[in-house]
């Protein structure tokens, strides 16, 4: 499913409307249902990041942004109203400045944060906004790998997924990334991976401020190959083999082995090997002492 795909898809209004609850601040409305979240962390939260992000936020209409939260899965997928997959907590509709997100149990449940998840999704809206009149034709690696650094989000187990797979030569190159990411969550794991990976070593190789021209070359409408071609002086698929190449340099046995997962994993391996051993010792050393006891003394003898 392509990320953006909701950015088109506009939603049916909410006939429902006299069950949610609404709360607002200068940017935001929350929409929820009574007793099951309280909105002001979650409007503090976005306030927060609205600023942290003003470099965009300063360029887009103020318009209201809304927020809803689902009480049930079910209610999160009837109201996303566009294909989505089960392990989804989140999405955002950037061009209508809607979001709707899980409840916060399920997103815990993910083993993922509030914060972490409104942050992207707002990320998403206003970096959609931003470059509305390139939107559509942005690649979708991209459009995550902006959500993903610029809402600083952080996934431990988006490390070892990358490392496993370059270790087994089983990285997708980003051109195939473009329209949609995989279906099974294994896949989008490693898609999300990729995605956070490649805009980080982009802004490591060329800078903060060289990735702000490309997005600034997005919002006057350009395409991103023309806004890398332009700002770095390569396309995109000069940048994908690039990255790839870069990968094996990065990420390589010694970081392999200095992986917590690594010395955890060789920690309890080792602990396992040394309690065989004492086990069998002792095992030994008992067989020992019940043939001992199974002598017949010759004293005794008659």
């Amino acid at each position: 499913m392509k990320s953006l795909i909701f950015v088109f898809m506009f939603l049916p209004l909410f006939s429902a409307t006299a069950n949610w609850k609404s709360s607002e601040s200068t940017h935001f409305r929350v929409y929820y249902r009574e007793k099951m979240v309280d909105p002001k962390p979650i409007l503090q939260i976005a306030e927060v990041f609205y600023a942290e992000m003003s470099r965009i936020s300063r360029h887009i209409s103020d318009e209201t942004i809304t927020i809803w939260i689902c009480n049930t899965q079910e209610d999160f997928k009837a109201y996303v109203h566009a294909p989505i997959q089960d392990w989804a907590v989140g999405c955002a509709f950037p061009l209508s400045r809607r979001i709707i997100i899980q409840n916060p149990s399920q997103i815990m449940a993910a083993k993922l944060q509030i914060a972490q998840v409104l942050r992207h999704e707002i990320a998403h809206v206003l970096f959609g906004q931003y470059t509305r009149k390139a939107v559509k034709g942005i690649p979708l690696w991209f459009v995550e790998g902006i959500a993903i650094h610029f809402s600083k989000e952080w996934v431990p187990g988006r490390h070892k997924t990358l490392l496993s797979n370059v270790f087994t030569k089983s990285i997708v190159p980003l051109q195939e990334l473009t329209e949609k990411f995989p279906v099974s969550q294994k896949g989008a794991d490693l898609a999300y991976a990729q995605s956070q990976d490649a805009l980080r070593w982009f802004v490591e190789v060329n800078s903060i401020e060289t990735l702000w021209a490309v997005i600034d070359h997005l919002h006057k409408g350009a395409t991103l190959n023309e806004a890398f071609t332009t700002v770095v002086g390569y396309d995109l698929e000069t940048f994908d083999q690039l990255w790839r190449e870069s990968l094996p340099q990065r990420y390589h046995w010694a970081s392999f082995l200095s992986s917590s997962y690594v010395f955890w994993g060789g920690l309890s391996g080792l602990f396992l090997i040394c309690y065989l051993i004492t086990r069998r010792r002792r095992r030994k050393q008992l067989d020992r002492l019940i043939q001992q006891e199974n002598r017949i003394d010759p004293f005794f003898i008659e």
